[in-house]
């Protein structure tokens, strides 16, 4: 029993001054790949083990072999956590608000239409590479104008053409003064094809022409104004969290601001479309995979990210919120929760809701809103 003990000594006194003959290796987080100019997060690299082997005697050999643990950083174990996909995470509200826009220039391509009060123009400008093209409204006279700029709602690819779904309200708000911009969104009309995923895609042409239109010459100096349609709708909820160039914005109908019930209602929509004859399912934006690489199940707190909701409270604009109440498209949820979202941060919203109106206005229903909406934006200048 006396050896056994003295044994044991022995032993443990050789473990504790024995030498490593290993070094633990360096492990460093890789950054995950992002396209120019957009904010992504360090994915982090798995740690390799070493062996630590003891010293060449023979009691040592009866050693257990020791295998330390690389204990993470809390930026690591953050990043872990928060970025499940960190491609995707280029997407998010925070990411959108820390990128650069507005590189280059709008160009006029050519005159569409000569009005009684204003000039129509095809435009085109740059968005990430891309060529977006789009509509222009120029008052007459020296100008500077204040700047509006309208978001369109859903059109199936093959039916798309420049100006559908803002013409009404950018030919009545010219004939009163105000320039205009309507951008044709990537994969529509004369513009680019790019993938719009997570419906961002779109969100992004409209904060790269921002800064641009500012730049005119005949924009009037400052904040400009925005108007969104349906998803027109959604993009301008999404664009006054990021923006701080937005004076005010007016949101009609739009579609939803939450993105895992956006990701319900296209889901249904897209599986509809399945389900019809092969040659009626031309012109559909993007397969519903293409739009929304993960579901809300398998990245929830992405998803939460994603919607313009929880970020109310950085919303700078005035906002008047529309809607009619026979809409058979947008239920009154979709607007009310945008509402809810800027009334109970203290933000300056108005919700208006007309009764008897589709989707899409009557033209009765227009006589009503574009007044309003005029007045809206004068107050705002």
């Amino acid at each position: 029993m006396h050896r056994y003990l003295i044994w044991i000594v022995f032993v443990i006194m050789l473990g504790a001054c024995s030498t490593p003959t290993a070094t633990l290796p360096t492990s460093a987080p890789a950054p995950a790949a992002a396209p120019p100019a957009a904010s992504s997060s360090p994915t982090p690299s798995i740690a390799a083990s070493a062996t630590i082997q003891p010293s060449s005697t023979a009691e040592a050999t009866a050693l257990p072999t020791i295998i330390p643990t690389m204990v993470p950083t809390a930026t690591q174990l953050a990043t872990a956590t928060l970025e499940p996909y960190p491609e995707l995470a280029q997407f998010t509200i925070e990411a959108l608000r820390k990128r650069r826009y507005g590189q280059g220039q709008i160009e006029i391509v050519r005159v569409l239409e000569q009005a009684a009060s204003f000039t129509r123009y095809l435009i085109a400008y740059p968005s990430d590479g891309l060529r977006i093209t789009g509509m222009l409204n120029r008052p007459r006279g020296a100008g500077p104008f204040p700047v509006v700029i309208l978001n369109h709602g859903y059109y199936p690819l093959d039916v798309y053409q420049t100006g559908n779904g803002t013409r009404v309200a950018a030919d009545y708000l010219a004939a009163r003064g105000f320039l205009t911009l309507s951008p044709d969104f990537r994969s529509h009309a004369g513009s680019d094809d790019a993938p719009n995923t997570f419906r961002a895609g779109h969100v992004i042409d409209t904060l790269n022409l921002i800064p641009l239109a500012q730049q005119l010459a005949d924009a009037q100096p400052g904040k400009l104004l925005m108007w969104g349609h349906s998803n027109g709708g959604a993009i301008t909820a999404k664009a006054i969290t990021i923006s701080d160039q937005i004076a005010a914005a007016l949101i009609y109908s739009p579609a939803s601001s939450n993105i895992t019930e956006d990701y319900q209602f296209r889901a249904e929509r897209w599986q509809a479309r399945q389900n019809q004859p092969p040659g009626r399912r031309s012109g559909v934006i993007d397969t519903l995979t293409t739009e929304f690489p993960v579901t809300p199940d398998q990245a929830p707190d992405l998803y939460t990210r994603l919607s313009p909701l929880p970020y109310a409270a950085d919303v700078d604009a005035r906002v008047l919120i529309i809607w009619g109440d026979q809409d058979a498209t947008v239920p009154r949820k979709w607007p009310e929760d945008v509402y809810t979202a800027l009334k109970n941060t203290g933000k300056d919203v108005e919700f208006t809701i007309y009764p008897g109106q589709p989707h899409s206005f009557t033209t009765a229903g227009n006589a009503q809103y574009l007044p309003q909406m005029v007045t809206f934006f004068q107050a705002a200048r």
